[in-house]
């Protein structure tokens, strides 16, 4: 155990008064811890002189170098939570592809409907006409029937029109879903970059 009034690492080192260097000196001899502290500095001091002198590095390298970093694709690759964002982004987008692809729509019932309808009023009376009535009256028939057929042609543009605009609020609700599941996989990847997640 050394004591505690001395610094023996400034005596080692001259650091010290002359009048310092006696009092100490004068300790020396009647202390044996003392002396092995001093011999230990003593040593230590002696191993770190006999050390070759050598250049200062222009430029250490250190782990977190540019060099050392990995690529951004392996740090993709390497991320679970990315690589799990990444694929289910991928399947919403073949789902919001899939349902925008151009194919023929099927009709509405509705629409099926006022077809079969108006096709079967069309026979009943063109069959009717020609039974009963000569070409005179038939050509007057058919003027006075062009307005019924026009209003019916137009309800039927309607019910069209009403069927194609259901459709767009159906696809409008699908990629409204998908841009809050986008926000949530956003949310869910903040989260686990904020807290060390990976």
């Amino acid at each position: 155990m050394t004591c505690p009034d001395f610094d023996w690492k400034s005596y080692i080192l001259d650091e010290i008064t002359a009048p310092e260097r006696r009092q100490m000196e004068q300790h020396l001899t009647g202390c044996s811890h003392c002396q092995e502290e001093v011999e230990g500095l003593r040593l230590t001091v002696t191993a770190l002189r006999r050390l070759p002198v050598q250049e200062i590095p222009k430029r250490i390298s250190f782990v977190s170098d540019p060099v050392f970093e990995p690529s951004g694709w392996q740090r993709f690759w390497n991320s679970a939570p990315r690589l799990g964002f990444a694929s289910a982004a991928l399947l919403a987008g073949a789902i919001v592809l899939h349902g925008y692809i151009a194919r023929p729509v099927p009709a509405t019932p509705t629409a099926l409907a006022s077809a079969q309808i108006e096709q079967q009023v069309q026979a009943r009376v063109n069959a009717e006409v020609a039974r009963v009535l000569p070409a005179a009256v038939d050509q007057r028939i058919q003027v006075q029937l062009k307005p019924a057929m026009a209003e019916l042609s137009a309800r039927l543009q309607e019910v069209q029109t009403a069927s194609e605009q259901g459709r767009k609020a159906d696809q409008k609700l699908v990629a409204d879903a998908f841009t809050v599941l986008e926000k949530r996989y956003n949310t869910l990847y903040v989260t686990a970059a904020r807290y060390g997640g990976d």
